[in-house]
């Protein structure tokens, strides 16, 4: 039954065993389980290397861009999800990775594909018009920031994804649609990229909307203060909140699913 639904949802998934040295030290990884989207969405059959251990296919996986050891030693620490992006070569698969720890000793992986969301630079040499207009066949949408943190303007789908009007957003000098650890982070976020303008600065993040409901979204902050016709940092943003429920599901999934592979 739990496979089932592993194999009907749309992001890719894997379940790794660590295989620790005589010093308790992560030495490899067993894989566990995999579903059928993980293979639709990399191209890579894993169901041939369920029982395998990572050391002797890891050739066959680079194209994920790290070191699945090495996630899990820095992952330990953390507890939760970790968010990673990676462009593939050629005709570009870009890939969002989602790497977590289930339980101790264990490493799961959702990868989905996003090669929809990554043209924004292409952008940056165009006129005002011309940019905005290209903005508008986005999904995705977008705030303009000033240097002092104000909101300057917004595309054309924001009110309807925030539930603010374009005016109610410009006057909300301190951020007061956000939880107060979100402003923060936000703040943060802008301070980054005016310090490394060729940097993106990426982050989570909750909106409250008016009728007091909550929504998830992702958002890159882009330096285009020198870009002729924007001269902003702009926020790009996307909701995420089905997502974040995916995330809390895949816990409580792995975890029943680990019940049949004891440590």
């Amino acid at each position: 039954m739990l496979k089932t639904i592993l194999d009907e949802i749309e992001s890719g998934f894997v379940i790794l065993k660590i295989v620790f040295e005589r010093k308790n030290m992560p030495a490899d990884f067993t894989i566990l389980e995999v579903n059928v989207p993980f293979e639709e969405i990399t191209g890579i059959s894993l169901h041939d290397y369920i029982g395998l251990n990572y050391s002797s296919v890891k050739q066959d996986l680079d194209f994920l861009g790290f070191d699945w050891l090495e996630e899990f030693i820095s992952l330990s620490a953390e507890k939760k999800f970790r968010n990673r992006e990676n462009l593939g070569e050629g005709d570009p698969i870009h890939l969002r990775i989602r790497t977590f720890i289930p339980q101790p000793g264990y490493l799961a992986i959702l990868v989905s594909d996003v090669a929809s969301g990554r043209k924004l630079e292409r952008g940056t040499g165009m006129e005002d018009q011309r940019f905005r207009s290209l903005l508008e066949n986005f999904n995705d949408g977008f705030l303009f920031f000033s240097t002092d943190e104000r909101i300057t303007s917004v595309s054309s789908n924001i009110p309807e994804m925030t539930g603010y009007t374009e005016d109610e957003l410009k006057l909300s000098n301190e951020l007061s649609f956000l939880l107060t650890e979100d402003k923060h982070k936000m703040k943060e976020a802008i301070h980054h990229v005016l310090i490394q303008p060729r940097l993106a600065s990426e982050l989570e993040f909750q909106v409250t909307r008016k009728d007091g409901t909550r929504l998830w979204f992702e958002g890159t902050f882009h330096n285009m203060l020198q870009a002729k016709g924007v001269n902003s940092i702009v926020l790009k943003i996307k909701e995420i909140t089905r997502r974040k429920k995916e995330e809390f599901e895949f816990y409580q999934i792995t975890s029943q699913l680990l019940s049949n592979y004891p440590i």
